[in-house]
């Protein structure tokens, strides 16, 4: 099951359609990745986030917060989970403050 979340999870990131113009499949997309964040457990999280380079974890960022726009039951606490581990390695990186600046591309 840990490997399966894992291929979702960067299977969702690459297919994502961040320049794509049609906001239905934007939409989709956002929906997906959703679903494939809320299926980790808490403690692969952190695993999930290390295997990322600086872009995936860009794009990670910005469909966490896309999350936090459109709240579900227990979706915050979820999300507030990856959050946490995203800033821990963002703080290096400066992935943060990049995305609050991108964030109407995805």
């Amino acid at each position: 099951r840990r490997g399966d979340a894992l291929r979702a999870f960067h299977t969702a990131l690459r297919s994502a359609p961040a320049s794509a113009r049609n906001q239905a499949r934007k939409e989709q997309a956002q929906g997906t990745m959703f679903k494939v964040l809320t299926s980790f457990k808490s403690s692969e999280i952190e695993q999930a986030v290390s295997s990322l380079d600086r872009n995936g974890v860009d794009l990670l960022m910005k469909y966490i917060y896309k999350g936090f726009e459109k709240p579900t039951d227990n979706s915050s606490a979820i999300l507030l989970q990856w959050h946490e581990k995203v800033r821990v390695w963002s703080w290096l990186c400066g992935v943060l403050v990049r995305d609050l600046v991108w964030l109407r591309t995805v």
